[in-house]
């Protein structure tokens, strides 16, 4: 996907579901692989506010990909410029 094409409501499908897929693992790799105790033994408090966000961040885009399943149909949505090509025909 290029940074400024116009995306398709199903592509929307399956880039959320990409971005849901990364930041569970993120997630998962923070929650089972770091040590977030400091030498000293203190807890690592930055780490544990990016932690907090990853959470955040992938709660939010499991809400939204799930909540956009229904545009997973190929063909099925004509894109603006097709519909604006039809009206001017």
């Amino acid at each position: 996907m290029k940074p400024n094409a116009p995306i398709e409501p199903n592509e929307l499908v399956y880039e959320l579901a990409d971005l849901e897929r990364m930041l569970d693992t993120i997630r998962n790799v923070l929650v089972e692989d770091v040590d977030y105790r400091l030498p000293d033994g203190e807890r690592n408090a930055p780490l544990d506010r990016v932690t907090s966000l990853i959470n955040i961040a992938h709660f939010h885009v499991a809400h939204l990909a799930k909540g956009i399943e229904h545009f997973d149909i190929p063909g099925a949505y004509v894109a603006r410029q097709e519909m604006e090509g039809r009206a001017n025909a």
